[in-house]
């Protein structure tokens, strides 16, 4: 296996998943219709943000029942792609011919894993697949609230001049 090439497209899967969770965070705003969603998302990791998304959505009393199974729909392809991604991200350490069982030593016990070699053209398919859902999402949210939707997770961010989630550590950003 060429190992550039599979840096190359493990490098498309970091970038689109950044782009999904881009989209997931405007969503998680405009679903929860606050700008301080901003200051509990940024501590969301992307599968409890779809989780989070998928379980607002179902109780959203605001969205008609077609628009919420589109969307519903789009947030679990969401949670496919996120899992491909996972497996491709964390398996890719192992890039030897054929399938292989990894020990991992833990502190308490030791587990076997098997990890699965995927080639570059595989990895690119899930990076298009994280693409495709992140679109899917952004669709579903434009017919739903319109073409602003994503700008409420902005707002806290614009009106304090920084990124929220940059300052948790339990301090106050002055300090």
């Amino acid at each position: 296996m060429d190992v550039d090439e599979l840096q190359h497209a493990l490098g498309g899967v970091v970038l689109e998943s950044a782009f999904l969770e881009r989209v997931l965070r405007a969503a998680f705003s405009a679903l929860i219709d606050s700008k301080y969603a901003a200051v509990v998302d940024s501590r969301l990791t992307a599968a409890t943000m779809i989780e989070d998304c998928e379980r607002i959505t179902r109780h959203h009393t605001d969205i008609p029942a077609a628009e919420k199974d589109r969307l519903l729909a789009a947030l679990k392809a969401c949670h496919q792609a996120n899992s491909h991604r996972n497996r491709v991200i964390h398996d890719a350490w192992a890039t030897r011919p054929g399938d292989v069982l990894v020990t991992l030593h833990g502190s308490r016990n030791s587990r076997d894993v098997m990890v699965t070699v995927r080639t570059p053209a595989e990895v690119r398919q899930v990076a298009d697949r994280l693409a495709d859902a992140a679109s899917a999402v952004k669709a579903a949210m434009t017919a739903v609230f319109g073409p602003e939707w994503d700008l409420a997770g902005d707002q806290l961010r614009q009106e304090l001049g920084r990124d929220v989630g940059a300052d948790y550590r339990g301090q106050r950003p002055d300090e």
